[in-house]
């Protein structure tokens, strides 16, 4: 009966676990309170909405893991859509090629905060503060305060990123989303690089000691987090054939929420891509569960707030039952 209780116990302390029963339990309260909820459009235009912010939030949990964070990913977004507009529609260059280009840029301007954090000690609240006051700045330069739409949306770039998969209903930036987070969820899990990730965030000084090049690893994952940005800012310029001004705001906090939702701690150390996911699914459906119930769209953002708190709290309440648990066992 000890060994019973034990696992149950152990199972109940797994922050993926809960946040799934969570997930679980919001989608059966939309099925049930707005039957729609459950057809298959909605949850198509579910997963094509939630593709970039899951990719984002890939990087994010990176960078939460490792004990750092990126406040700029929303202005580098919105820059990153006006430059890949102004390479096209302006300067007429190939939309692939331009591609390229944008996750290039993007990895550079990771490489930037990365560089700010590791090298000049800077803290990443200030750096990535810094770095979003900036983009926006040369956002509103660069685009002259205009949006910025595709002439000719009938080229093949277009029409694969706005395809289904295979004739499935499955959007393609959803699969693409996919392989981005069954990648990160292996590199962040099962590799080297993974574990020395969990050992900066988890213990700094205790990692240093081990051998791990710490400054490498937040680097790289800042540059992961900017070559994110830029996959994200190709993929909405493919499925809008529009560069908007307003593209990116917010979205630093919408990818934060997610990985808070998810599981990942503030502080480093602990979280998971799966959870992260699980995070991205659980906004997705409170923003289309809220509007196909009635209710006015504005107290979304109430209960994504409430979701925070309360995500937040069963962090504290499952890191208490798995150290009730260690000592248990001890």
């Amino acid at each position: 009966m000890t060994s019973h209780r034990r696992r149950v116990g152990g199972l109940l302390a797994n922050r993926d676990v809960a946040v799934a029963l969570v997930a679980l339990a919001i989608f059966i309260m939309f099925s049930l309170i707005a039957p729609s909820f459950l057809s298959e459009s909605v949850m198509i235009d579910l997963a094509r909405r939630s593709a970039i912010l899951a990719i984002l939030a890939v990087g994010m949990t990176f960078l939460f893991v490792a004990g750092e964070f990126d406040l700029s990913i929303g202005s580098h977004y919105g820059f990153l859509l006006i430059l890949f507009a102004k390479l096209t529609e302006r300067l007429g260059l190939d939309l692939w090629i331009t591609s390229l280009i944008i996750l290039v840029a993007g990895a550079a301007i990771g490489a930037v905060n990365g560089f700010l954090v590791t090298r000049l000690n800077l803290p990443s609240f200030i750096a990535t503060l810094g770095m979003l006051i900036l983009l926006r700045g040369a956002t509103q330069t660069l685009s002259q305060g205009y949006p910025i739409p595709a002439e000719n949306t009938d080229f093949l770039f277009y029409k694969v990123i706005r395809g289904d998969f295979l004739g499935t209903p499955l959007p393609n930036v959803f699969v693409v989303m996919l392989v981005i987070v069954l990648v990160g969820g292996v590199i962040l899990a099962k590799t080297k690089f993974g574990s020395d990730v969990y050992a900066t965030g988890g213990n700094l000084e205790a990692a240093r000691n081990s051998g791990i090049a710490t400054r490498r690893i937040k680097f790289v994952c800042f540059v992961g987090m900017g070559a994110l940005v830029g996959l994200g800012a190709v993929l909405l310029y493919g499925r809008m054939g529009l560069a908007p001004l307003g593209a990116g705001t917010n979205l630093e906090l919408e990818v934060i929420a997610c990985v808070i939702i998810g599981g990942t701690s503030l502080f480093g150390g602990r979280g998971t891509i799966f959870g992260t996911l699980i995070g991205v699914m659980i906004l997705g459906m409170l923003t289309s569960g809220i509007i196909l119930a009635g209710v006015n769209h504005f107290w979304d953002g109430v209960a994504t707030a409430v979701v925070i708190l309360i995500a937040a709290e069963l962090n504290i309440l499952m890191q208490r039952a798995s150290e009730r648990l260690a000592r248990a066992e001890a």
